[in-house]
């Protein structure tokens, strides 16, 4: 007679992959699946489509870029400010709503982080990363409007930041209007509202004891980065004073 089955010896690892444990199928399918939804959201060149609505291929007019900053010039304020508005949402809507699908019960926990709230905020910064990026090279303007290239990513950070860091986000803003009102160049404040993001997170953590999320500050560092460099003709055109002006033309 066979002895009975004493179970697992102490020690022994548990049933299933041992090598790769927090690689669980659902876990990976739930990351991808928020990653890639998020960029098909991103990639929507609002832009263009409100543009071509209005008979106008906004590639053609003005700095040719699909942007809301190129709508306000070419379309006018109300136009334009829809754009943004679409285009914030974009990067919003990845943070707060898509970053939460998981399939079935699956946790990210483990393989995006060890608690709950940083697998979360992981989520919800790869899930507005993908959006931003699917702005600036969008699927969607390849197939149908015949070119990759979007906007240069400042609405849809935004949106993406207002989920993560309101605060910061806040006074990125309040930056961005006033160096607008002051010179007028939205380049020049779309720059330096990025580059007040990872200042503000470092006076907010030491002044008043900001808990530290390490994936809303890696990201809050790279941005500025990331938004100088789609920036980077407007910088060229800064330095040479040709750069366009809020209500003019072209630039």
């Amino acid at each position: 007679m066979a002895p009975p089955h004493a179970g697992p010896s102490p020690g022994a690892p548990p049933d299933g992959p041992s090598i790769f444990p927090s690689l669980r199928p659902n876990a990976v399918l739930s990351l991808l699946t928020i990653v890639a939804l998020s960029y098909l959201l991103g990639a929507i060149p609002w832009g263009l489509v409100v543009a071509r609505a209005k008979g106008v291929d906004l590639r053609a007019h003005g700095s040719g870029n699909a942007g809301a900053t190129n709508a306000l010039r070419v379309l006018g304020k109300g136009p334009g400010l829809l754009v943004f508005l679409l285009d914030f949402a974009k990067g919003l809507v990845a943070v707060v709503l898509i970053s939460q699908l998981r399939i079935g019960d699956e946790t990210l926990v483990g393989l995006l982080g060890s608690r709950p709230e940083l697998a979360a905020a992981w989520a919800a910064t790869l899930a507005g990363t993908a959006a931003m990026l699917g702005h600036v090279f969008t699927i969607w303007g390849r197939l149908f409007f015949g070119s990759w290239k979007g906007g240069k990513g400042v609405a849809t950070g935004a949106g993406m930041l207002a989920g993560l860091a309101p605060i910061p986000i806040a006074i990125a803003f309040a930056l961005f209007v006033a160096v607008l009102a002051a010179t007028r160049y939205v380049s020049l404040a779309s720059i330096l509202g990025a580059v007040s993001l990872p200042l503000t997170l470092l006076a907010l953590h030491f002044g008043v004891g900001t808990p530290f999320s390490p994936p809303v500050w890696i990201f809050a560092t790279v941005v500025p980065a990331f938004i100088v460099w789609t920036h980077r003709t407007n910088v060229r055109r800064l330095l040479d004073g040709t750069e366009a002006r809020v209500g003019s033309a072209k630039g």
